[in-house]
C-alpha cells in the first residue's frame, strides 16, 4: 500500500488525498481499516481516498462482502479505481432432502460512506457479486406394493433430488430436482415427492444501501449495482 500524491476527486484543492494501491491478492477487505493505518482520522480528517486495485489483482471473500468502505468521513470523497477484479463469493449449495433453497451470493462492493463517490470499472477490471448457490432436491417419495386394492409390505423410497448448480458471477443459483417414487403401486403413496428448492439470488456488485455513488463501466460489471 503506498499513498503518492495525485487526486481524482478534489483535483486542485491543495488537499493531498490518501492513496491506496491493492497490488497482491486479498479478501474480506475494509477500506477505511486501511485508510486508518495509512494515517486517516475519520472523525477529523476530509482528505480523499483513492483506492487503486491494479490489474491481475482479485479482491475475494468468504462469508462477507469482498470489499467494504466503511464509515469514512462524509467531507472526503472516495474513489474506487478497478483494473483487476473485485469478486463477491459463492453462495452455498442447499442440501438435498427437503427442497431447501440456496444461499445468496457475497457483494462485491458495498458501500457505507456518505461523501462523494465514484466507481471506475476500467478496461479489463472486473466488479461481479456471488453467484447464488443451487437449490437442493426434493425429498424421495415413498410407496408400497398393492394387491386387490390392498398397500402391503415394506415402503419403497425413490431418490432425492439432484442439488441444482451455482451461478455464475451475478447470476441465481439453479433449482434443484424434484425427487422420484420407488417402485411400488401409484395407488399406494406413502410418502409424496418434494420439489427442488430454489436457487439462491446473486450477491450485488455495488450494493449502494441508498447512497449515491456513480459508476462508470468500461470493463465488466456482473450483478446489480444499486
Amino acid at each position: 500500500m503506498t499513498g503518492f500524491g495525485y487526486n481524482t476527486l478534489g483535483f486542485g484543492t491543495g488537499v493531498m488525498p490518501i492513496v491506496i494501491n491493492i497490488t497482491a491478492n486479498t479478501s474480506n477487505y475494509n477500506i477505511l481499516t486501511q485508510a486508518t493505518a495509512a494515517g486517516y482520522n475519520a472523525a477529523a480528517d476530509t482528505m480523499p481516498v483513492i483506492v487503486n486495485v491494479a490489474s491481475g489483482v482479485t479482491v475475494s471473500a468468504s462469508g462477507t462482502h469482498a470489499m467494504r468502505t466503511g464509515a469514512l468521513n462524509a467531507a472526503s470523497a472516495l474513489t474506487v479505481n478497478i483494473t483487476g477484479s473485485i469478486d463477491g463469493y459463492t453462495g452455498a449449495t442447499a442440501a438435498s432432502g427437503a427442497s431447501a433453497v440456496g444461499s445468496v451470493g457475497g457483494d462485491a462492493l458495498y458501500w457505507e460512506t456518505n461523501g462523494t463517490a465514484v466507481v471506475n470499472v476500467l478496461s479489463g477490471g472486473n466488479l461481479r457479486g456471488g453467484g447464488g448457490g443451487g437449490g437442493g432436491g426434493g425429498r424421495a417419495g415413498g410407496r408400497q406394493n398393492e394387491e386387490k386394492d390392498v398397500c402391503y409390505g415394506a415402503i419403497i423410497y425413490g431418490s432425492v433430488g439432484a442439488a441444482g448448480a451455482a451461478g455464475g458471477f451475478g447470476a441465481a443459483g439453479s433449482a434443484g430436482a424434484s425427487g422420484t417414487y420407488g417402485a411400488g403401486s401409484a395407488s399406494c403413496i406413502s410418502q409424496t415427492i418434494g420439489a427442488g428448492g430454489a436457487g439462491g439470488a446473486a450477491g450485488f456488485a455495488l450494493r449502494k444501501n441508498s447512497k449515491t455513488v456513480t459508476l462508470n463501466n468500461s470493463g465488466t460489471v456482473a450483478g446489480s449495482a444499486a
